[in-house]
């Protein structure tokens, strides 16, 4: 009786680890069955949410992104856009763009940015743009985040 304990608790054991080992090998797969089971993703207040709108400019692009004003439940008072330019190599090292976020035909804010030296300037042209929250290098490009209103509240 006591090998058949010993032989048995063994067995678990290796079971035990088998299953830990396969678990931790395959923890992709199992994060992406469980992303794609649920539907979760990553907050747009992280991400800057999806890129809407890319306007091409000679040898570089730039991306507005839907605005974001998301809360645990219904929409925030404030929010911010993101806007980013892209590849970083073929931007000009003083860039000056006009942003219309909403898609409406009117200038929303102007953006003046020094990609050498990492400073950035929003003016505010329509309602409900309230300034720039920041600016920020990225592998690819630049990217700045401009406050906003939520004028839809």
């Amino acid at each position: 009786m006591r090998k058949l304990k010993a032989v048995l608790g063994y067995a678990l054991a290796g079971l035990a680890l088998v299953i830990v080992l396969a678990t931790l090998m395959g923890m992709n797969a199992w994060e992406k069955l469980l992303v794609d089971a649920t539907g979760v993703r990553v907050s747009p207040w992280f991400t800057g949410d999806e890129v809407v709108r890319t306007v091409t400019h000679g040898g570089y692009e730039t991306r507005i992104h839907r605005p974001v004003f998301q809360a645990l439940v219904g929409e925030r008072d404030k929010g911010f856009v993101q806007v980013d330019w892209a590849p970083a190599d073929s931007l000009p090292a003083q860039l000056e763009d006009a942003i219309d976020y909403d898609d409406d035909g009117a200038v929303d804010f102007l953006v003046r940015l020094d990609t050498g030296g990492g400073r950035a300037e929003v003016t505010p042209v329509g309602a409900g743009v309230i300034g720039l929250r920041g600016a920020c290098r990225l592998d690819d490009g630049w990217t700045v985040r401009v406050d906003l209103l939520n004028t839809h509240r």
